[in-house]
């Protein structure tokens, strides 16, 4: 656990300092997973952790690479998920990657929401943006609204309020994000400013080598280049949260 938050939390600087992931961290993390429980299967003879290393992280590292190969993950995101597995298949007696997930999924959207009202404040010009939006695309938005705003008047008692309204919100939020991206995190760029590791609009979330940086400076004028959500410390805030409050679930449930 000490290795997978201290490795965590160094991804998670990186990453919000460069936008990059050393790929040596994150070897040195899952690496470090398997060879620890290698060391204590041999000296306990108790093989069982490092059997749930070797299938818990060696099922979400698939996952994981599955999904950036189709452009919906970082590959940093990927791997740094599949060394915690490996790091620390079990805690408390009990699979870790159960609470861990769950509570990942709610880390990472309060932690979504808060990044991109920042980034909403930090440029100007995007909640006006976003308004424009609202007017152009009133129909996208007021339809939902109406049919939940109906479900929850029909369905009274049955159904929780608070659901409704954060679905409500994120109906808003949708849009929001969707303003962010055209906005924000798309840039037109002279090529001759490319470096390594940006990330060309038509590509996977990979980054540019050395050699596909010096053939694109030598095609084109300019590009467009695109970031996203520096999401890494998102790892260490769950690895935290879990550790110190368990399974979430059992607050909402």
């Amino acid at each position: 656990m000490i290795i997978a938050l201290s490795g965590s939390i160094i991804a998670a600087l990186w990453d919000l300092f460069t936008t990059e992931v050393p790929d040596e961290l994150l070897a040195i993390m899952l690496s470090s997973g398997i060879g620890l429980w290698y060391f204590y299967a041999l000296t306990t003879g108790d093989f069982l952790p490092l059997a749930y290393s070797l299938v818990i992280g060696g099922g979400i590292l698939i996952l994981g690479l599955v999904l950036y190969e189709r452009g919906h993950w970082g590959g940093a995101d990927a791997w740094l998920l599949a060394a915690i597995a490996f790091l620390v298949p079990l805690y408390s007696n009990e699979i870790f990657m159960y609470p861990f997930i769950f509570n990942f999924l709610i880390v990472g959207t309060v932690y979504m929401i808060v990044y991109a009202v920042i980034l909403g404040l930090i440029n100007r010009g995007v909640f006006g943006y976003f308004v424009d939006d609202i007017r152009n695309n009133w129909k996208l938005v007021l339809l939902p609204v109406v049919f939940l705003g109906l479900l929850y008047v029909l369905a009274y008692p049955y159904i929780n309020s608070i659901i409704i309204t954060a679905m409500i919100l994120l109906i808003f939020f949708w849009r929001y994000a969707l303003v962010l991206e055209k906005r924000v995190f798309r840039k037109t760029v002279p090529a001759s400013r490319l470096k390594e590791g940006d990330v060309l609009d038509d590509m996977i979330w990979k980054g540019l080598t050395k050699e596909e940086l010096e053939q694109v400076k030598k095609r084109k004028d300019s590009v467009v280049i695109k970031e996203g959500v520096r999401f890494v410390p998102v790892f260490p805030i769950t690895l935290a949260v879990t550790v110190f409050y368990g399974n979430l679930m059992f607050l909402f449930f």
